[in-house]
């Protein structure tokens, strides 16, 4: 399936998806309206809980285990060896390989001083979230990255509950390029994080024809107003999640794709690593080549012509 191929497909799919979801806003009202005088009831159990726990002064067990579990998956995602990235190349070849950067032309964007990424996304998203996974690894090649916490995607879009992470309150430091992300909407589509309005004006120039087949897909990524990434570079299927929605359903999950990413010969791993080493072929470019370790790479010549 070619790049204009699963370009409609997405666009088919967030079409139905945006449907289902006014579907449940109105659903979520109904009942809201029908839960009446019991949300005094709920309000006090919740306070009462909190009111206990504050006593208790003490951590659940099962939520330490489970920050621990996500300090673990962040740490391996974020310090996968060179020699991986090496193997991986460019990624699969033939109808699963990855998206390339489109290039685009602007202004230099900036921040600091430094070339800026500026990334608009929401945590409900699947193509968002497959997307996060190449996005962290690439940059953590040229910086590190704090505060990255782990979420699913909605159980009700498509590739329902796919396993990712969230920008939402992390922090990026490099000395070679800035980070900027906007997670726009929760996992349950509330509103999260507002572009600013030079951030949507760079959302509407660029996430559209000529540039893209159709405006608004998301996750939008601009790199220095030099090259973007429109919609995912594969599709979230890769990390076992099911195209069509389905609230049960579980892929991989944060441990499991932790885990295939150390291995090149994992389909996990040539599409993720295909697609960062894509997304740092084009940081080398804003770069001027540093640093040189990594833009030397052959992970990064391997991607060739595409830059």
């Amino acid at each position: 399936m070619g790049k204009a191929e699963r370009n409609r497909a997405r666009s088919a799919r967030e079409r139905i998806a945006a449907q289902q979801a006014a579907a449940r806003r109105a659903e979520m009202r109904r009942r809201a309206l029908m839960a009446g005088g019991s949300v005094f009831i709920v309000i006090a159990i919740v306070v009462g809980l909190v009111v206990a726990h504050s006593l208790s002064g003490s951590t659940p067990p099962a939520k330490a285990a489970a920050a621990q579990s996500d300090a673990t998956v962040a740490s391996e995602i974020t310090s996968i060896p060179a020699s991986v990235f090496d193997s991986v190349g460019a990624g699969p070849s033939g109808s699963s390989a990855v998206d390339p950067l489109t290039k685009i032309s602007g202004k230099a964007l900036t921040e600091n001083g430094k070339p800026e990424i500026l990334y608009v996304g929401a945590e409900y998203c699947p193509y968002c979230g497959a997307e996060r996974w190449a996005i962290t690894t690439a940059l953590s090649r040229f910086g590190t990255f704090s505060g990255l916490h782990f979420i699913h995607s909605s159980s009700t879009d498509v590739y329902s509950n796919t396993a990712t992470l969230s920008f939402y309150k992390s922090t990026y430091t490099s000395k070679y390029v800035s980070f900027t992300p906007v997670e726009t909407e929760t996992v349950t589509e509330q509103t999260l994080q507002t572009p600013t309005s030079a951030q949507e004006a760079l959302v509407t120039k660029y996430d559209a024809p000529p540039y893209v087949s159709e405006s608004g897909s998301i996750p939008f990524v601009d790199f220095d107003n030099k090259y973007m990434i429109s919609g995912a570079q594969y599709l979230p299927s890769v990390l076992g999640s099911d195209a069509n929605p389905d609230s049960s359903h579980f892929g991989l999950d944060w441990s499991q794709i932790a885990k295939d990413l150390q291995n090149p010969n994992s389909s996990v791993a040539q599409s993720v690593l295909g697609a960062a080493n894509h997304i740092t072929a084009a940081i080398c470019q804003l770069t001027h080549g540093q640093p040189g370790s990594v833009c030397k790479s052959s992970a990064v010549t391997s991607v060739g012509s595409d830059i």
